[in-house]
């Protein structure tokens, strides 16, 4: 992983984190343990990081969401 997929995966979790009322930590351990993390956020990197910061947070919690992860 390099260290632009690191600070954009810090970027995701703590800015969904904070959309949806959670800690960083809180949001960290649900992606990670359902998978989303290595799965999802960091491969979407070439995709998303060029997007707004609204579009990645509310693609994120869309996923969230359809999985069931989050209310």
């Amino acid at each position: 992983m390099s260290d632009k997929q690191i600070e954009y995966s810090v970027f995701c979790i703590e800015n969904v984190a904070k959309e949806l009322g959670k800690t960083g930590s809180e949001l960290f351990q649900i992606l990670n343990s359902s998978g989303l993390l290595h799965s999802y956020i960091i491969p979407s990197y070439e995709a998303l990081h060029t997007q707004s910061k609204q579009y990645i947070v509310d693609e994120i919690i869309s996923v969230l969401k359809e999985r069931n992860l989050v209310a």
